[in-house]
């Protein structure tokens, strides 16, 4: 029989008699507090993270594939051999890398040509971005903020353009409006007159200000290209840590001379070194929580053991280990902890689950590149919250237990 736990079974209800009791439950609300802002934290800072490149990789996939003169000309450059480049991207093994063949998700074509959008005597400059019913419309469908995606035609191209909702509010139009957009190929002016099909907002004012969306057949039409001549391949991959490396091995191992890898990284590099310290700011602000949680069911500990200084020496008088009697507090411990942190739970799964559907806590776009507070519902984010948060407040009950140790037996009696 495992006397500490029976010893602890029998007397913590006694707690209930006496003023230690208002103590307990302070601490129990103590801990829930704490667990409750761990959770929410944990799950705003995945969520924002991964909205944030959702947007960021949805809008643009994870690597470029270019002509390597198209970095130092504005005009648009064909990608030479495109539709190679893509089979020899496809179906290299990816050796060096854990995912292997299945490192690459999906390529994509493209097609970027400048142009001016011109309405209400007011004129915009922007990037057309030309893609093809084969796009993955899925990110770009739920950016969308009023209208739908592109009408596609076999027979021809699609007059149908989609523009940002603050190019729109600019230019102040709304979906069905005709657009005379404005291109200088080869030195002619070339116009063509579109309709705004759709308005999107990502949030992300580096996307939002310079891109608009159009049919591929549509400029490769006024730059005379062939159905196969597009500006470049977006390459989406299958575990975003190792953009990098893939880009690396793209460039090195398989694409030829004449084209040039870039990762969205690379691309907007202050995008993500604004994540990285979006990552030191969830570690500080989380371990300020776990430290004045472990200062809390510390203090609660001392508390416990010297109101029961006379049962130790009691103990340590019958011959009962050090180690066994510390036990028997630490399970007292245990038992604040689990249930502040079953309150805590339903409490921070709760308003997660809240903002989540209502959105109720607003930001400023500008700002945080969304307009609210994002949350991730993931299961396994707070299973893994609960399972560090109760080992290191565990943990950290050995250090008060060692109090135990210091009580005089002899003394601990006279004081009963």
């Amino acid at each position: 029989m495992n006397i500490s736990k029976f010893i602890e079974n029998k007397t913590f209800l006694s707690f209930r008699q006496s003023s230690i009791r208002h103590i307990i439950r302070i601490a129990i609300v103590s801990i829930a507090l704490c667990t409750t802002i761990v959770l929410i934290a944990s799950s705003v800072f995945e969520g924002f993270q991964q909205q944030i490149k959702d947007k960021v990789f949805g809008f643009w996939g994870h690597i470029h594939i270019t002509d390597i003169s198209s970095n130092r000309s504005i005009e648009s450059i064909p990608l030479e051999n495109s539709k190679t480049i893509k089979e020899n991207v496809l179906n290299y093994g990816f050796t060096s890398l854990k995912t292997g063949n299945n490192t690459i998700l999906n390529i994509e074509e493209f097609t970027l040509v400048p142009g001016i959008l011109g309405i209400n005597n007011e004129v915009e400059g922007l990037l057309l971005k030309g893609i093809t019913e084969k796009n993955n419309f899925q990110a770009i469908t739920k950016f969308l903020k009023k209208g739908s995606k592109i009408r596609y035609s076999d027979s021809t191209h699609s007059r149908d353009i989609i523009l940002s909702d603050q190019v729109a509010q600019k230019l102040q139009i709304d979906t069905g409006s005709s657009i005379i957009v404005h291109f200088f190929v080869d030195n002619q002016h070339i116009q063509r007159k579109l309709y705004l099909r759709g308005i999107y907002r990502t949030g992300l004012e580096e996307y939002d200000k310079t891109f608009a969306i159009v049919d591929q057949k549509l400029l490769q039409q006024i730059l005379q290209w062939k159905e196969y001549e597009v500006t470049g391949l977006e390459v989406f991959i299958h575990d975003l840590p190792n953009v990098d490396k893939v880009n690396e091995i793209l460039f090195d191992e398989v694409l030829p001379p004449s084209a040039y890898s870039e990762s969205i990284r690379t691309k907007y590099p202050y995008i993500f070194e604004w994540l990285s310290l979006q990552d030191i700011n969830k570690y500080f602000i989380l371990g300020i929580i776990v430290f004045v949680c472990i200062i809390n069911i510390a203090t609660i500990l001392l508390i416990l053991i010297m109101s029961r200084t006379p049962m130790i020496g009691l103990l340590s008088a019958l011959g009962m280990k050090t180690w066994d009697q510390r036990k028997i507090f630490i399970r007292y411990g245990i038992r604040i902890i689990l249930g502040g942190m079953i309150i805590g739970n339903v409490i921070g799964i709760g308003l997660c689950f809240l903002q989540n559907k209502f959105k109720f806590i607003k930001l400023n776009e500008a700002d945080y590149y969304l307009d609210h507070a994002p949350i991730s519902l993931n299961p396994v984010l707070f299973l893994v919250v609960n399972i560090i948060f109760f080992i290191v407040i565990v943990v950290s009950l050995l250090l008060p237990s060692y109090y135990v140790s210091k009580i005089d037996p002899v003394k601990a009696i006279k004081f009963r």
